[in-house]
């Protein structure tokens, strides 16, 4: 068993093709736009259980509920920056945090607990993130440019993107049939973040993440 985090803008289709694996899946879905998003037909499948998290603590509850019942092949949380986001919001509006910056710390390790656990159970795991970049990054040609990656705190992506056997970014490109066709990039560099610590990979199709079935190339 394995664990992955992709990501991409909003709307980028991180979400339906973090569901095109094989196998029984469940995916947990944190988002205020998710009705909009589970319109889409591709979800309406006999593999696929979804539920919808409406709080911070629903979610590592429900997490660890799915791991324990056996059912499923594949995880899906989705996303990671709206967990983050939502947790921040539930803390401070609890007025038992004086001092914030102990809430941010209690989720900051409860993230990257959860990092580690998903790679430790009887299952795949796949999180999903939103992304953002940094400015002022130093090209290997010596310009400055800016590198993508996963909108996760600073105090916990490294930790949370090591502890995850791939990543890769949802990009897509129109095929020879004028369709729009998906795929992840796993190519990490200065001007994004990447891995693939299972098959080497540069790219592949979502529904191979896991598999290893593709040449790695596009």
């Amino acid at each position: 068993m394995a664990n992955a985090l992709i990501y991409c803008q909003s709307g980028g289709g991180k979400t339906v093709n973090a569901t095109r694996v094989d196998g029984k899946m469940n995916l947990l879905m944190c988002s205020d736009n998710s009705q909009v998003v589970l319109n889409n037909p591709e979800f309406k499948r006999d593999n696929l259980d979804i539920k919808i998290i409406a709080t911070y603590d629903n979610f590592i509850t429900d997490f660890e509920t799915a791991v324990k019942s056996g059912k499923y092949e594949n995880i899906i949380l989705d996303n990671l920056s709206d967990i983050f986001d939502l947790g921040i919001l539930e803390m401070e509006a609890s007025g038992k945090y004086k001092d914030i910056r102990k809430a941010y710390l209690i989720i900051y390790h409860a993230l990257k607990r959860l990092a580690r656990a998903s790679g430790q159970v009887g299952c795949n795991v796949i999180f999903t993130c939103w992304e953002t970049f940094d400015d002022d990054v130093v090209m290997p040609d010596g310009t400055i440019g800016k590198r993508i990656k996963p909108r996760l705190p600073e105090k916990i992506i490294d930790s949370v993107l090591g502890l995850c056997n791939v990543v890769g970014r949802v990009e897509n490109k129109i095929g020879q049939d004028g369709k729009v066709h998906y795929y992840y990039n796993y190519v990490g560099s200065a001007k994004m973040y990447g891995k693939d610590q299972l098959f080497n990979r540069k790219y592949g199709k979502p529904e191979n993440i896991f598999n290893g079935k593709d040449k790695g190339d596009m």
